[in-house]
C-alpha cells in the first residue's frame, strides 16, 4: 500500500484480512471553466438568474464578498471576472462595484497576494480588507443569544453576493455559504463566540442539524439578507467540478448535497484502526492544517479505535497559540476549559483534545517526537511499527480502513449522522 507523506511516497504492506476497506473520494471528470459557469448560472436554485435580478432591482451599490488567501479557490479571478460580467451587463456601472476580502480574523494581504488570488481585477475596481475590530455594525442577535456584528461596509450596500468554496468543516460541518459572512465580515467578540461553543453536542464535521456553530452561522447570514451566493466544489486535486448560484440558503445546500454524493462513503462497520494520509504537500505541510485528517477519519472508528496518522509535516506545527494550549493544559484541563476563556486561533486545541480523549492517535511525521508526546499524541518511526502495536492492543483479526486522501472523504457510518437537506439540484441526486 502506498500513501503520500510530504512531496514524497511511504509504502507498506497489510494483511487484506485486515483491511476492511480504502476509502477514497469519487473523481468525477470535470467540465471546462467556462461551460460549467455558463451552464450553472442559468440553472439558479431559489432566485432569478443574477442578471435579471440586477436589471429588476437596479441597484446603485454592490459588494462582493471574496474568499481571503487560506480558503483559496482554483481559477478564482476567472470565475469572478465571468461574475463581474454578469453583473456589468445587466447595466451596473463597474465603478458602482466593490470586493470585500473576508478575512475573518486572518491577517491581511500583501499585495503580491491580492495579485496572485484575484489577477488585475485588484488594478480595475474598488478592493477593502475586512477588519474585525473596526467599522462594524450590530445586526442584532440570533435565536441563541449571539450578538452579531458585521463589516458596516458591507452592511450599507444596496445588494451583496456572497462567494466561497464548500468543503468539510470540522466545526461548522461544511464551509462556504454562510461562514462568508460568520466568520468572513464579522467582529472578532461574534466569531470568538461562535467558534468557543465546539465542544458542544452536535458540533462536528459534516454535521448540519443541530450544531450551535453552523445555526449561528446561518441565522447571521439571515440577518444580514445577502442578496445572492455563489459557491464552488472542487476536487481534491482543485479541480473545479460544479458551481452553485442563487438565494444563499439553496444555493449552499444544494452545494451541500453534491459535495456529499462524492466525498461522503458509507462504511458498514467501524473499525479498531485507520490508516489515514492528508494527501501529502501541502496539505501535510503543518500539524495545524493536517488537523482535518483527525476529524474525518475518527468517523470510522469504533470508541477506543486507534489512528495513524501519516503527515510530513516540513513546516513544523503551524500554529503557536495551537501549539502553546495543547501543551500547557492536559486533555482534561482542555475539555474543562471555560468558554469564554477560548481564543480564536487556539481552539483546535480543544477539538484535538475531544479526539485524543477516545483515542490513540499514533503520528508518523517529521515532527519533534517529545513535543508530539506532550501534546497527547504517540509518535511512531514507520507504519510498521504502529500496526505492531495496534495488533497487541485488538489481535491479529483488527480491523482497519485505509485513508490515502484523509482530507477529501468522511466516512459515514450511521444513516442518521447524514444531513437532510431540504434543497436538492435535480441534476445532483444521490443514487
Amino acid at each position: 500500500m502506498e500513501l503520500k507523506y510530504g512531496k514524497h511516497s511511504l509504502n507498506f504492506e497489510i494483511s487484506k484480512k485486515n483491511v476492511l476497506g480504502t476509502l477514497t473520494p469519487i473523481n468525477k471528470p470535470g467540465e471546462s471553466l467556462t461551460i460549467l459557469l455558463k451552464k450553472s448560472i442559468a440553472s439558479p436554485l431559489g432566485k432569478s438568474r443574477l442578471g435579471h435580478l440586477l436589471r429588476k432591482n437596479k441597484p446603485r451599490d454592490i459588494v462582493i464578498i471574496v474568499s481571503d488567501i487560506t480558503r483559496s479557490i482554483a481559477h478564482y479571478a476567472d470565475i469572478l471576472k465571468f461574475l463581474v460580467t454578469e453583473i456589468i451587463d445587466a447595466g451596473i456601472d463597474e465603478k458602482n462595484i466593490e470586493f470585500v476580502i473576508a478575512l475573518g480574523t486572518h491577517r491581511i494581504h500583501t499585495q503580491k497576494e491580492n495579485n496572485l488570488l484575484y489577477s488585475d481585477l485588484v488594478n480595475n475596481f474598488r478592493f477593502s480588507s475586512h477588519d474585525c475590530y473596526n467599522n462594524l455594525i450590530s445586526l442584532g442577535k440570533t435565536s441563541t443569544g449571539l450578538e452579531v456584528q458585521v463589516n458596516k461596509r458591507v452592511w450599507e450596500a444596496d445588494f451583496v453576493i456572497a462567494t466561497g468554496k464548500i468543503d468539510f468543516h470540522y466545526i461548522a460541518g461544511f464551509s462556504g455559504g454562510r461562514k462568508s459572512i460568520l466568520p468572513g465580515i464579522s467582529s472578532y467578540e461574534t466569531i470568538r463566540n461562535n467558534h468557543c461553543k465546539l465542544r458542544r453536542d452536535g458540533v462536528a464535521v459534516g454535521v448540519l442539524k443541530d450544531n450551535i456553530i453552523a445555526q449561528e452561522m446561518n441565522e447571521a447570514c439571515s440577518l444580514l439578507d445577502i442578496g445572492y451566493l455563489l459557491n464552488v466544489v472542487e476536487s481534491p486535486n482543485k479541480q473545479t467540478l460544479e458551481f452553485f448560484w442563487g438565494s444563499p440558503e439553496a444555493a449552499f445546500m444544494s452545494g451541500v448535497e453534491y459535495l456529499k454524493t462524492l466525498r461522503m462513503v458509507k462504511i458498514p462497520e467501524k473499525a479498531d484502526c485507520v490508516i489515514i494520509s492528508s494527501g501529502g504537500y501541502p496539505q501535510d505541510k503543518d500539524f495545524f492544517n493536517s488537523h482535518k485528517s483527525l476529524c474525518l477519519g475518527k468517523n470510522a472508528l469504533k470508541p477506543n479505535g486507534s489512528m495513524i496518522l501519516v503527515v510530513q509535516c516540513c513546516e513544523g506545527f503551524g500554529n503557536e497559540k495551537f501549539l502553546r494550549y495543547m501543551l500547557e493544559n492536559s486533555l482534561d484541563e482542555l475539555l474543562d476549559y471555560h468558554e469564554t476563556d477560548i481564543e480564536i486561533g487556539g481552539h483546535r486545541a480543544f477539538a484535538t483534545a475531544k479526539i485524543l480523549k477516545k483515542h490513540k492517535i499514533y503520528v508518523l511525521s517529521d515532527l519533534d517526537a517529545e513535543t508530539l508526546r506532550r501534546m497527547g499524541f504517540i509518535p511512531i518511526s514507520n507504519i510498521e511499527e504502529a500496526m505492531k502495536l495496534v495488533r497487541n492492543e485488538y489481535g491479529d483479526e483488527f480491523t482497519t480502513y485505509i485513508q490515502p486522501e484523509g482530507e477529501s472523504v468522511l466516512p459515514v457510518f450511521n444513516e442518521k449522522e447524514l444531513v437532510d437537506l431540504p434543497y436538492k439540484h435535480p441534476a445532483y441526486q444521490s443514487k
